[in-house]
């Protein structure tokens, strides 16, 4: 549990310290639009209440505040400077706002929740079957969780340069579609879709300060860093052979019991 709690201070610092997010964040932008059209289409009574977890700087949650003006919607985040971020900029796109571990979430909600959202938090969490189930506890009958995490498959341009040139690669091993299927909670039915979204990178230098410049440069646990001659070795290999990155987008949906 200590290293867990280490770790997860280090992203949110790292997260937190990211005041480039919103000019580096291509993909982030565009996975929200495409999380925000699945979930409008999945309720046909909008939601009076919404929870959203990892809401950075307010990509998706203003597209929820936007589609579903008359809901309760807290947005939530596990980095202290992404809520304070979020408030200055945008103060009015939720209606309350809380630094919290989505993974732990809090269990003083007053009301169960109609929709539970999140684009691209879930890959960060240590346990994301119990995350999961804790999270769907938190849903009123018939609730609905909807969010897009990254699976097996992403970065993979990266990966293999690194493996070539026998550089450490600190990408972090994604679940299989077939992995993250089987991780529903059991009260209710869930279901993921595959769908990869390219980003196109004039080369390995702008792809990694790009990674940094949202704070997804965290490595693996366990991962060593590159030697710099290693690292030169594989950023040569990429520009040779790459002029983009795939991230291979998982969208999920799950429905909790009515009864």
């Amino acid at each position: 549990m200590p290293r867990i709690e280490e770790r997860k201070h280090r992203i949110a610092a790292r997260f937190g310290a990211a005041e480039s997010y919103e000019a580096a964040a291509k993909i982030q932008r565009v996975c929200a639009d495409q999380l925000a059209e699945r979930i409008c289409s999945a309720f046909q009574t909008p939601p009076r209440s919404i929870l959203e977890f990892g809401c950075g700087t307010g990509f998706l949650t203003t597209r929820l505040a936007t589609h579903f003006p008359t809901a309760h919607l807290c947005a939530t985040d596990l980095a202290p400077g992404m809520i304070e971020r979020i408030r200055a900029r945008l103060p009015d796109v939720a209606s309350e706002f809380r630094v919290m571990d989505a993974e732990n979430p809090d269990r003083d909600f007053t009301t169960p929740f109609d929709l539970i959202a999140s684009s691209l938090c879930l890959q960060w969490f240590s346990n994301r079957q119990k995350g999961l189930e804790r999270l769907c506890s938190l849903l009123a009958p018939g609730g609905k969780l909807m969010v897009a995490t990254l699976l097996q498959g992403s970065l993979q341009e990266w990966r293999d340069a690194c493996a070539v040139e026998r550089a450490p690669c600190g990408v972090p091993d994604y679940p299989t579609l077939d992995q993250i299927r089987g991780e529903w909670p059991t009260d209710g039915i869930g279901f993921w879709e595959s769908v990869p979204l390219v980003d196109p990178v004039a080369k390995a230098s702008g792809f990694l300060r790009g990674m940094r410049q949202i704070g997804a440069s965290l490595p693996r646990e366990g991962s060593r860093p590159a030697s710099a001659a290693a690292l030169r070795r594989a950023m040569r290999r990429f520009d040779a052979e790459n002029d983009s990155v795939t991230y291979q987008i998982g969208f999920g949906l799950f429905e909790r019991n009515h009864a």
